[in-house]
């Protein structure tokens, strides 16, 4: 789908599924039309549930839209065939009958809408972040046109098969990898450090680069004397050095499996580029 682009306005979105423009869409599609939205409220700083209360109040909404188009053609035909010199036992089954004609060219145009409204129902159960954190990071890990990941996902959902919980790596990386693995994921080689040095050049924050390694010390339970040397020596050394050693070899690979097993592929290709550069 071509119109998922996470620029646009909430609005837009909540327009664009009020008009039934997703639902023609398979079931693959509506998946990453649930992305896409709910990329968008988060975006703008709401919450899941403002995310599902809106989608429930969308199926309300098609629901009138079925129903008020019937009861104004039974209305409109019963107030015209009643200039009409018809008894009214014809009059009524043929306002009826006319009336049930319209619902039915109702139903076959907004049929795939009806279908996505019990899927809406599975679907936010099957995220449910309360109770379903790890369907829910799932989710979360979809990309706007990750068609085969949305078909896989989808597959999932309505076999009602959840997600095993990912395992922590949080006590396998020294704090080399831990620091080597910021850098990588906010961008270019130094990035972290350039961070650092914008938060002490900003008046409003009021920060040191001791205090900043004291803090991220504290975090990696190691010194700040050990932080500093890694952020501006060490990790520099890994990504844009020559002929690594064994030792940063083996922190490369402990580091892109982390990536690897968040499913950040691009991450990870990065990290062996480093590995065989």
């Amino acid at each position: 789908m071509k119109k998922f682009n996470p620029k646009r306005p909430l609005w837009l979105y909540q327009l664009w599924e009020y008009l039934l423009l997703f639902d023609g869409k398979s079931e693959e599609d509506r998946v990453l039309a649930y992305r896409y939205g709910w990329f968008i409220y988060s975006k703008n700083k709401l919450h899941f549930e403002d995310f599902s209360r809106f989608l429930i109040r969308r199926k309300w909404f098609i629901y009138l839209s079925l129903v008020y188009p019937i009861m104004i053609a039974l209305f409109s035909l019963l107030f015209a065939l009643s200039f009409l010199k018809l008894e009214v036992w014809m009059i009524l089954p043929l306002a009826f009958l006319f009336s049930g004609l319209t619902g039915t060219i109702i139903y076959m145009l907004i049929g795939n809408t009806l279908k996505n409204i019990r899927e809406t129902k599975i679907f936010l159960t099957y995220v449910d972040p309360t109770h379903k954190i790890n369907n829910f990071r799932e989710f979360e890990n979809l990309g706007y046109w990750d068609q085969e990941g949305a078909e896989s996902f989808y597959e999932n959902m309505r076999a009602k098969r959840d997600y095993v919980p990912i395992e922590s790596f949080q006590n396998r990386l020294d704090k080399t990898e831990k620091l080597l693995a910021i850098d990588i994921l906010l961008g270019e080689p130094g990035t972290f450090n350039e961070l650092i040095n914008k938060l002490c050049h900003d008046p409003k924050n009021s920060l040191t680069k001791e205090g900043i390694y004291r803090v991220l010390g504290e975090i990696l339970t190691a010194s700040s004397d050990n932080i500093k040397k890694d952020i501006t020596k060490g990790v520099k050394e890994i990504r844009i050095g020559d002929k690594l050693s064994a030792k940063r070899i083996d922190q490369l690979k402990n580091v892109k499996e982390v990536f690897f097993n968040a499913k950040l592929g691009m991450k990870a290709s990065e990290i062996d580029q480093m590995m065989f550069r």
